[in-house]
């Protein structure tokens, strides 16, 4: 398996050259005037079951993605030191349980940590089982403050949603998940930095967006920012019953201060560097 992976990320490297080539090879025009194409991000995929996923998208970082039933996404970043960083997590605990079966199989042993970007359900609805293991979740005071006074209103959304007979399974799942705080408190207006050997991260609240305590984590070494769901990773804009829509665009701004090459939305499978304009464009649109 380590062999074919080895080749298929070689390939990954090599293909843009290669589609050049076979172009040159066609005709003198495309000789003469080569196409640019980008090299993709690495990608290795790990189905953990029909609703996990873990994608490779650099070494050492993983996007998760649980559809529990709308597909979310967590990430998990080794630092220098060895230890784990899971940013947010998958929408139940039990699917939080496999995700930390398969890193310890993938990885033996190590050290974690979690960082919570917002109080709904999938941003720490893995909450209970973390904390249960003796993990750090850590999070603002004011998403802790958020789980105890929007709990229940939060649920009972969610249900409304759910209330289909196709969506029996994850109507039950939603009604008993445990929304439980995070455990590591810091203050959302001086946000967090933590360092991991030669290897940081700094957690940044820019100001209101899809929720008034979302927060993004930025790992400068990578060029990684996590944005969660204040960035958008499809077309559309998705619940607003917790959005500040006047201060969205404004919060998102702020995140060019960051020199990032990849961006992790809270949904959708992009995850380049366009995503902030992007989310800007269909926030334009969506206030028309």
């Amino acid at each position: 398996m380590l062999c074919e992976t080895n080749l298929y990320r070689k390939f990954l490297v090599f293909l843009p050259v290669l589609m050049v080539m076979m172009g040159a090879c066609g005709s003198p025009q495309a000789a003469a005037d080569p196409v640019e194409t980008p090299v993709p991000f690495l990608v290795e995929r790990f189905d953990l079951d029909s609703n996990l996923t873990v994608r490779s998208v650099q070494p050492g970082v993983y996007v998760i993605t649980h559809s529990f039933p709308w597909p979310a996404n967590a990430a998990l970043v080794e630092m220098d030191d060895s230890t784990l960083v899971l940013v947010d997590t998958p929408y139940t605990p039990e699917a939080t349980k496999d995700l930390l079966a398969w890193a310890e199989a993938q990885f033996g042993e190590r050290e974690i940590i979690a960082i919570n970007t917002g109080f709904h359900y999938d941003n720490l609805g893995g909450n209970s089982y973390l904390i249960e293991q003796g993990i750090p979740v850590y999070g603002s005071d004011l998403t802790a403050r958020l789980v105890e006074e929007r709990g229940d209103e939060m649920r009972a959304l969610t249900l409304s949603w759910l209330e289909a007979p196709q969506y029996q399974r994850y109507y039950e799942a939603h009604r008993n998940l445990p929304y439980t705080p995070p455990d590591h408190l810091f203050a959302l207006d001086k946000g967090l930095s933590l360092q991991f050997g030669a290897e940081s991260l700094e957690v940044y609240f820019p100001g209101p967006t899809h929720s008034p305590d979302n927060v993004v984590v930025y790992f400068p070494v990578r060029k990684i920012l996590f944005a969660g769901c204040m960035v958008l990773g499809t077309d559309k804009v998705g619940n607003t019953s917790d959005a500040d829509l006047a201060a969205w665009p404004e919060s998102i701004r702020k995140l060019y201060q960051f020199d990032f090459e990849m961006v992790i939305p809270g949904h959708g499978d992009r995850l380049d560097d366009g995503l902030l304009a992007h989310t800007l464009d269909i926030l334009a649109e969506y206030g028309q």
